[in-house]
């Protein structure tokens, strides 16, 4: 494995720890996601209404996505689809096995507002 590049003032110890499993996981796997269990209740819209489902059966994908370089571009060459959400979802429509790793719940993606207040926070608390 070569080192690791300095780290960002941003990444968090367990962020370091996140991303060293997942590189070393996927050295032996070829394709590794970090993924945490969800807290939230989760419901299934259906029929006009909704149902309450096992939360047990789903994780929270995070980043980093790891992959062998050539399992990643052999799945590239693949038509597009609407169901590509993520490079682990083009991984998996091309008959790759996706093998999941411990994320954190520090290990926040920044999509909204709401997540640089949570990440201001975290940071602070460092």
């Amino acid at each position: 494995m070569r080192a690791m590049p300095d780290w960002s003032p941003y990444t968090t110890a367990c962020g370091r720890e996140v991303i060293l499993r997942a590189v070393r996981d996927a050295q032996a796997y070829g394709a590794v996601i970090p993924v945490v269990a969800p807290v939230d209740s989760l419901r299934r819209i259906a029929d006009g209404g909704s149902n309450i489902v096992d939360r047990s059966a789903f994780r929270i994908v995070q980043t980093p996505q790891v992959f062998h370089t050539e399992i990643l571009r052999k799945a590239y060459r693949q038509p597009f689809r609407d169901s590509f959400t993520d490079d682990a979802s083009v991984v998996e429509a091309d008959g790759g096995r996706i093998y999941l790793c411990e994320g954190s719940y520090m290990n926040i993606k920044i999509t909204t507002p709401v997540d640089i207040v949570t990440a201001e926070a975290l940071l602070k608390v460092r």
